[in-house]
C-alpha cells in the first residue's frame, strides 16, 4: 500500500481511538471533508498539518513521510551562537545587525 498523508492521519487517529468528528473539529473541518483527507481526496493546509502534529505529538516529517539521511538539528544554543557571530561580523564591517 502506498503510504500517504491520509493513511498516516487515519492511522494516528485510530491509534488514539478518536472519532473522525473529533479530529475534524480540531482541524476546523466538516466531518465529511475530514473523511476526504483520510481518503486522499482533499489536502490539509500547512496550518492544519501543524495543528494535527502538535495535538498528537508527532513530527511533520512522519506525517509527510519525509526521510532525510543528513538531517541537521539546530538547537537554541546553536542559533544564539550563530546570531552572536553575525553581530560580531557586522561590528567588524561597520554594519548594524
Amino acid at each position: 500500500m502506498y503510504d500517504t498523508i491520509g493513511s498516516r492521519v487515519k492511522k494516528v487517529r485510530k491509534e488514539k481511538k478518536l472519532a473522525q468528528k473529533f479530529v475534524a473539529d480540531l482541524l476546523g473541518l466538516h466531518r465529511s471533508n475530514y473523511a476526504k483527507v483520510e481518503n486522499n481526496k482533499q489536502n490539509l493546509t500547512p496550518f492544519q498539518i501543524k495543528k494535527f502534529c502538535e495535538y498528537f505529538n508527532i513530527s511533520a516529517d512522519y506525517l509527510l513521510n519525509i526521510e532525510v539521511d543528513n538531517k541537521k538539528v539546530y538547537d537554541l544554543t546553536t542559533i544564539e551562537e550563530a546570531n552572536q557571530l553575525i553581530r560580531e561580523a557586522g561590528a567588524l564591517l561597520g554594519t548594524k545587525k
